[in-house]
């Protein structure tokens, strides 16, 4: 395997690492954390391939990536969390967290076995090329079990870096690339300024319910 597969599958499995590690995470504070990471290995990953095809798109991609979903979003989550003023935790997490964790795993496969019977034979043989698919998957899993609002946002997010890794890994010459990322990226911060300040002004805190206790 040559360098650039090499570094390919290294960031590859970091971002599916990651993605298992949010499904397992029950405070907000640290999923923010990981999102970001999450999101800085999707631009380190396009960055390498930008250098690697000599490809000045791909390199604005990064940036844009690395801009917004690793710098300015989790800014503007951790404003939201301290404008709570209580450490963010999803209610009856504990209960939880296992059983998330174990779902995790287990989509993971489904989505690798299904990408590979369904979509991977018409698809060319790039290296990781199935990750995005079970990306996607994870992102579509928070969204349907967690109900905290700034979790599903993170899980959106997720959903994005997913679209972003299978259109840079699928479509490099998909010439309205940018475009899509901006848009992505904008929409991203409007949940996040727009959508949680209504809910907050509206409904208060995200969980109003007391936060359980931890134990052990």
């Amino acid at each position: 395997m040559d360098t650039t597969r090499t570094v390919e599958a290294l960031l590859g499995l970091g971002i599916l690492l990651s993605a298992l590690y949010l499904q397992s995470e029950s405070f907000i504070d640290p999923m923010v954390s990981g999102i970001a990471v999450q999101s800085l290995l999707v631009a380190g990953l396009i960055g390498w391939l930008a250098y690697a095809n000599g490809s000045l798109e791909l390199a604005v991609v990064a940036l844009l990536v690395l801009g917004v979903r690793t710098a300015l979003i989790p800014i503007l989550l951790r404003r939201q969390i301290r404008a709570f003023r209580w450490r963010a935790r999803e209610l009856r997490a504990a209960q939880r967290v296992a059983g998330h964790a174990l779902a995790a795993v287990a989509i993971a496969i489904v989505a690798w076995f299904v990408f590979q019977e369904t979509l991977a034979p018409f698809l060319p043989p790039t290296p990781g090329v199935a990750l995005p698919f079970v990306l996607l998957a994870e992102g579509l899993l928070m969204l349907a079990t967690r109900t905290n609002t700034l979790v599903q946002v993170i899980g959106y997010l997720e959903e994005e870096n997913a679209i972003v890794y299978a259109g840079v890994l699928f479509v490099v010459a998909f010439p309205l690339l940018i475009e899509t990322v901006v848009f992505l990226d904008v929409l991203g911060v409007v949940l996040v300024s727009i959508i949680l300040s209504i809910q907050r002004n509206v409904f208060g805190a995200p969980e109003e319910e007391p936060l359980e206790e931890l134990t052990g």
